[in-house]
């Protein structure tokens, strides 16, 4: 037996059309497909470093960061990822789990400069920053854009976030991570001093944008 309760919510929600559960799959192949575009981008137009170079012609891996740093910036970027996918829902939440790779790989690279500059000091600055610095920041920054606007087209705006601008700081963290990985296939500065400063800067300055972003476009 039906109550006029019933019939007035039936009236009220006789117009609404049914919208599709967020599916987070999307999402994840999105980023792979991102991620393959980018490297496509950097090997036409900038080339791999030498080691890999060599390494695709045979020979064997010397300097563990010829891998080892495309590495940290893809589970930095995949970790932001997971917080996406998590915070794209009025129940989700950022997670210590989320941010573990993220304080990692900061921890990891502050001890390394500290260590080399407690036994060096700062004399190597100058030589470890002379490697084209302005154009590793701009790559990652507007590649990290670029990623931005595309995840914002084709899965974001679709959202129901509790935390704008949480979601919107990961999203920028996660396009540029995965911008920095691919950018490191070329790059071969090392040095714990320009990674902060270069790589760590434009992934910086890319969360703080999109949080921004976040604030105003990731309402509902």
């Amino acid at each position: 037996m039906s109550s006029p309760d019933d019939a007035l919510l039936d009236s009220l929600t006789s117009d609404l059309t049914p919208v599709k559960r967020l599916r987070s799959a999307p999402l994840w192949i999105g980023a792979a497909v991102g991620l393959v575009v980018a490297l496509i981008y950097i090997f036409v137009f900038y080339g791999p470093r030498g080691e890999i170079v060599a390494l695709m012609r045979g020979g064997a891996v010397v300097n563990l960061m010829v891998i080892g740093k495309p590495m940290i910036f893809l589970v930095m970027g995949l970790s932001a990822l997971w917080a996406v996918a998590d915070l794209a829902r009025p129940e989700g939440r950022l997670k210590l789990l989320h941010l573990l790779p993220v304080l990692a790989v900061f921890g990891l690279v502050l001890g390394n400069l500290l260590s080399e500059m407690a036994i060096f000091g700062t004399d190597n600055f100058a030589r470890q920053l002379n490697g084209g610095g302005h154009v590793c920041f701009i790559t990652i920054l507007c590649g990290g854009m670029a990623g931005l606007v595309a995840m914002w087209r084709l899965w974001l705006r679709r959202t129901a976030t509790s935390h704008p601008v949480l979601l919107g700081a990961m999203s920028g963290l996660a396009a540029a991570s995965l911008m920095a990985a691919a950018y490191a296939i070329h790059c071969n500065m090392d040095a714990a001093i320009y990674l902060l400063l270069f790589y760590g800067t434009a992934v910086t300055v890319s969360s703080a944008i999109a949080a921004l972003l976040g604030s105003k476009l990731l309402r509902w």
